[in-house]
């Protein structure tokens, strides 16, 4: 069961980054002129510090950086797509990589998008889950994420939004939200054209499930509100509508 977290949705984005949204706050991934995200245990967990470091410093930090993405897309190498460090983007056959993502495992993920590369790629994996290849996603592919990519940005862009990880540039076009999937028995949907969750037809506004789950779209005030209901061994018995008033104690 997923560990009690507290999700706000007003965009649909990934890789990278946090913004703060009108009194709900949307979990979103990005950085300022492309991203790169793993999410397996070898990658170094950034921090902040009031230390100013020195320019060796920074410059060896850069370099232990790049040696561990090359390091841990060097799987790649043997189907074409190579990390270049002078450049600090990948090459596919020679052309710059602009989107990659490779589910490893259910934990693991190498993803990042580069809003300056020419080619999407992607893995090609045996039914063992085994890497076997890789291949340039079509034409058609490569469209239909430029256009999402536009729309995240225009989205974005029509937010008022202030702070240090507000900036964006890049974001994974193929995301889905994924807050409610526990759910989804219960008559709970996930409405991909409008990109919010849905139950018995309507929207939901909160969903609120004691010490397992706190969803909140705070972009649709007139939703439905649901408080979930479970048993004394933890099991789901029913979704029960309740006042968004009451709920709205909850989020914090």
């Amino acid at each position: 069961m997923k560990k009690h977290s507290i999700k706000f949705l007003a965009l649909t984005m990934a890789l990278y980054a946090t913004a703060t949204l009108n009194g709900c706050v949307t979990t979103s991934k990005a950085a300022d002129s492309g991203s790169l995200s793993t999410s397996s245990d070898s990658q170094a967990e950034a921090s902040e510090s009031n230390k100013i470091l020195s320019v060796e410093d920074q410059e060896k930090a850069e370099e232990e950086r790049q040696d561990e993405i090359a390091k841990q897309y060097s799987i790649y190498e043997p189907y074409g797509m190579t990390y270049d460090k002078k450049k600090d983007r990948f090459l596919y056959n020679g052309q710059m990589v602009r989107y990659f993502k490779d589910q490893i495992s259910e934990e693991n993920t190498n993803a990042f998008f580069f809003d300056d590369g020419v080619v999407d790629v992607e893995p090609i994996r045996s039914v063992n889950g085994d890497l076997i290849g890789l291949k340039q996603s079509s034409d058609s592919d490569f469209k239909t994420r430029s256009k999402k990519q536009e729309e995240i940005k225009v989205e974005f862009e029509t937010v008022d939004i202030s702070g240090e990880n507000a900036g964006f540039e890049g974001g994974d076009p193929e995301w889905r939200d994924d807050s409610l999937d526990d759910y989804v028995d219960f008559g709970i949907s996930y409405d991909e054209a409008n990109n919010n969750w849905k139950y018995n037809g309507k929207p939901i506004h909160i969903l609120y499930d004691a010490d397992h789950n706190t969803y909140c779209n705070n972009s649709i005030d007139d939703g439905i509100s649901i408080r979930v209901i479970r048993d004394k061994h933890g099991n789901i018995v029913e979704l029960k509508e309740a006042d968004a008033k009451e709920l709205k104690q909850y989020i914090k």
